[in-house]
Formats: structure tokens, sequence, C-alpha cells
């Protein structure tokens, strides 16, 4: 893909972590977030899934290119730029190329409405 059209910025929130009744860390997302600005991102869907028993429900799956070391985690979220936000699914994978020109983060991210 053109460089070019990585043109999107997106916002990383971070929620602190907070211990549960179980001792296991977990995000708290009442808490303060801890906020990052990424820009030259690029969008591209994946899959979608909907459910129609009892009610309805879709489950939407996103593919985020991100800068090369844009530091996203499996605990964060993602804030489109129309304030859509969506949960990181999984570790982001980086990718390293032999020239440094595609260098990138993939980040799959997931949105269940419903």
């Amino acid at each position: 893909m053109v460089r070019s059209f990585y043109t999107e910025t997106w916002t990383r929130q971070r929620a602190p972590l907070a211990t549960d009744a179980h001792n296991n860390s977990a995000p708290n997302w009442s808490g303060t977030l801890v906020t990052a600005t990424i820009t030259g991102c690029r969008l591209q869907p994946i899959s979608a899934d909907e459910v129609m028993e009892n009610r309805y429900e879709s489950d939407v799956r996103w593919r985020l290119l991100a800068p090369y070391g844009s530091s996203v985690t499996y605990l964060d979220r993602m804030l489109s730029p129309t304030s859509v936000v969506y949960e990181v699914a999984g570790d982001p994978l980086p990718y390293n190329s032999p020239t440094g020109a595609a260098q990138h983060d993939e980040i799959m991210l997931r949105r269940v409405t419903g």
C-alpha cells in the first residue's frame, strides 16, 4: 500500500490497571485514561458477523495499519477519527522490511454492538 494513503489520526486509550477479587490485573475503564495520538494510520475491514437470536448483535473486525513502534498493547482501546471506540484484539504485530519503506504495526480491532 502506498504510504500516502496512511492519512488518519487515531487516539490510543490506556486505562490504569486494577486488581479484581481474584487478584488479577485488569484495565479499569472508569479510571483516568492515558491517551496518545498516533498519526499516519490506515483502517481496513476484515470481517463482520451478525447474530439475530433473541437479540441483534454485530461483531465487526478491522485491521489498523499504524506507524512502526506505535506502542499499542492488547489491553488498550483505540478511538477513531470519527469518535468510534474499538477494542484491540490480541497483540499488535510489528512488520519490518529490508528497506524500511513498508515498516508498520498491524493492530487488529474489534467492535461488538447489540
